[in-house]
């Protein structure tokens, strides 16, 4: 009974989430849970003209979330991976385990590195993107959601939930794990 409603309480906790897709849920989400920086909460105007923060984020209702970032400030360049261990009860223990987070890698990246990342950004005509979203098609799958922040633009885009692999969003996704060896 206790891991049931652990696992419901789970479900209803993300699906609240994202269905509800608030500012303000989605941001102290990012800032407490993941401890990474909300972008849809910044100031864009605050950012330099080259600097350029994009999060990957994939989402699995039942399995971990892991979140990519990518960043670009003057001359640095960087790339960190956090896999997100959501709470939930640990059967063994019984014990409620509270959510955290795990750096699986944090580097800064060449300008070779970035160069290529781009020229994946700008293949896939990524900032033109204003207004991709795909419907959901099941309940209880998972998808991506990505961020993207520059100086003149904020872009948010989705693919749902149980998206097929040949979406938009799961083949970027998989090119960037290719290209980084994530």
């Amino acid at each position: 009974m206790k891991k049931f409603l652990s696992l419901l309480i789970l479900i209803l906790g993300i699906s609240t989430l994202y269905c509800q897709n608030t500012d303000e849920a989605l941001c102290q989400y990012f800032s407490k849970d993941i401890k990474e920086k909300p972008l849809k909460c910044m100031d864009r105007s605050k950012l330099k003209d080259d600097e350029v923060i994009y999060q990957f984020f994939k989402w699995s209702a039942f399995k971990e979330d892991y979140l990519i970032r990518i960043e670009k400030k003057g001359k640095v360049k960087t790339i960190v991976k956090k896999k997100i261990y959501k709470s939930g009860y640990n059967q063994k223990t019984e014990e409620y385990q509270e959510p955290r987070v795990e750096i699986l890698k944090e580097d800064k990246l060449t300008n070779d590195q970035f160069k290529r990342f781009s020229t994946i950004i700008t293949k896939n005509n990524f900032w033109q993107k204003t207004d991709y979203k795909v419907e959901s098609m099941c309940m209880d799958g998972g998808g991506i959601l990505v961020f993207a922040l520059r100086k003149d633009q904020y872009l948010e885009i989705n693919n749902g939930n149980c998206s097929p692999n040949a979406e938009y969003l799961n083949h970027l996704y998989q090119e960037l794990i290719t290209l980084f060896n994530l």
